[in-house]
């Protein structure tokens, strides 16, 4: 029975150092949760690049629409 309640009791959190004075210079000091979101977000956009490559490797490019007609590329 405590042993279940143990689980549920708040913990105390573990905090990482700040970055001494004599390094502030150097900029800012990227911590562990920088990192994992900085490194999710690459990912992700990365994931994103190779699903439109894979789609565009996979076009047909005989495909035809009459809407193509009257559209203009932009930047293309």
């Amino acid at each position: 029975m405590v042993s279940s309640l143990r689980k549920f009791a708040p913990r105390r959190e573990h905090k990482e150092r700040g970055q001494i004075s004599s390094r502030k210079k150097l900029g800012f000091l990227e911590k562990h949760k920088d990192y994992v979101l900085r490194a999710r977000d690459y990912n992700e956009k990365q994931r994103q690049l190779k699903r439109l490559r894979e789609r565009a490797s996979t076009r047909n490019p005989d495909e035809f629409y009459f809407n193509m007609e009257k559209s203009q590329m932009q930047d293309g």
